[in-house]
């Protein structure tokens, strides 16, 4: 499981982490990245946070209880 945490100070709203997992970011009203959810077992939040020019996305393992 993944937690996903977007620093908003960082991001600049390029959208490719929207483009990467749709169904866990989205860019808001502000055009900045915000998620959909808060977990996900999606590998594809890796790549996502990856894309990102800005570094604004954190995605933390987190173990199973």
């Amino acid at each position: 499981m993944y937690r996903i945490i977007i620093d908003r100070s960082l991001c600049s709203g390029f959208g490719s982490c929207a483009e990467l997992a749709p169904e866990i970011f989205e860019l808001d009203g502000e055009g900045l990245a915000s998620v959909r959810v808060g977990t996900s077992d999606d590998a594809a939040v890796l790549d996502a946070a990856a894309a990102c020019p800005m570094a604004a996305i954190s995605v933390i393992e987190e173990q199973a209880a």
